[in-house]
């Protein structure tokens, strides 16, 4: 076989695997129906991140009247029973938040770990949006990126209820709506439903942006596979970047239709190869990430887990096993 020959060969081999990287896309993108909330559970912790979550659930209710049901997911420590004290502790708890934002209530169940609690709960009382704090029950000023904790990845794998985590509660959420990013890691049958609650919950003349991520690892591997295919080539990451945008070609479309009869601005940010949002914490700025997640695809998992767990700002995740309206 001629140098010629095997170089065509290679240049195949190369463009059969970016084929395999890209999806094709039939048909113009249809506008999306923005999702809004209508019915929330706000969940109690007893720490300083519970200030977050009330201003949240004020805010839903301003901006949606939403129905608010109130919890405290306090664990009984291990070897303690519960008692009528550390019951009445509760229901007072609940019924003071309760209190302080309009259309709430409190519920209650029985006690047993946090996660535990919430679930039950979600058995119990239909919402579409369930507000939690993380870390659950320690301080975001104490723990910061170190951990996400035990509450939140039960939940993450279980909950099938849209779960909005609330990390800083410096970053309230009226704020954070004015820019709101969706960003997905890989594709997700909730990426199109994140994408319409993400202009559901975006504030008038905000921001949506649609953030398409290849993290560094990921992108030096790819690249590494390809330019192995073809020594003689370069792969640069704006060449990925229009990969992703074709990718997703379909969501990047319907999602600037849907800013435009929305009176929204959209962006589209490819990131391959780069540090996804969020920020740094030291980053003062206000956002609210929306992310899908894919539950049965441990990759995806990590990547919401690992979003949250670096981010100040409040996180929307929504699962894929969450049943459409």
């Amino acid at each position: 076989m001629s140098d010629s020959e095997s170089s065509g060969d290679l240049d195949r081999e190369v463009d059969a695997s970016m084929r395999m990287f890209l999806k094709s896309q039939v048909g113009p993108a249809a506008e999306l129906t923005p999702i809004k909330p209508s019915r929330v559970m706000l969940v109690l912790d007893g720490s300083t991140q519970d200030a977050g979550g009330i201003a949240a659930a004020q805010f839903l209710r301003e901006a949606f009247n939403v129905e608010t049901l109130v919890l405290d997911a306090r664990e009984v420590p291990e070897g303690e029973s519960p008692d009528p004290e550390t019951t009445e502790d509760s229901s007072e708890l609940c019924a003071s938040v309760a209190a302080q934002i309009s259309g709430a209530r409190p519920i209650r169940v029985e006690p047993g770990q946090s996660f535990e609690m919430i679930l039950a709960a979600l058995q119990q009382h239909s919402v579409d949006l369930v507000v939690v704090p993380c870390p659950f029950g320690r301080s975001f000023d104490n723990v910061g990126v170190d951990s996400a904790g035990t509450t939140i990845d039960v939940l993450l794998a279980r909950c099938d209820r849209n779960m909005l985590v609330i990390r800083d509660p410096q970053q309230s959420l009226s704020e954070c709506v004015r820019d709101v990013s969706v960003v997905v890691g890989a594709e997700c049958d909730a990426e199109t439903r994140a994408a319409a609650i993400a202009f559901g919950l975006a504030s008038e003349h905000a921001t949506v942006s649609l953030n398409l991520v290849i993290e560094k690892e990921q992108y030096e591997n790819i690249r590494s596979i390809l330019e192995a295919l073809s020594p003689e080539a370069k792969f640069d990451e704006r060449q990925f970047s229009d990969a992703l945008t074709k990718t997703h070609q379909a969501l990047h479309g319907a999602m600037a239709k849907t800013a435009t009869a929305t009176g929204r601005t959209y962006a589209l940010r490819p990131l391959a190869g780069e540090v996804a949002p969020p920020n740094p914490l030291s980053e003062t700025n206000r956002m609210l990430l929306v992310l899908p997640l894919e539950v049965d695809d441990r990759f995806n998992q990590g990547f919401v887990h690992d979003r949250i767990r670096r981010s100040p700002h409040p996180v929307l995740v929504v699962p894929s096993h969450v049943e459409s309206t």
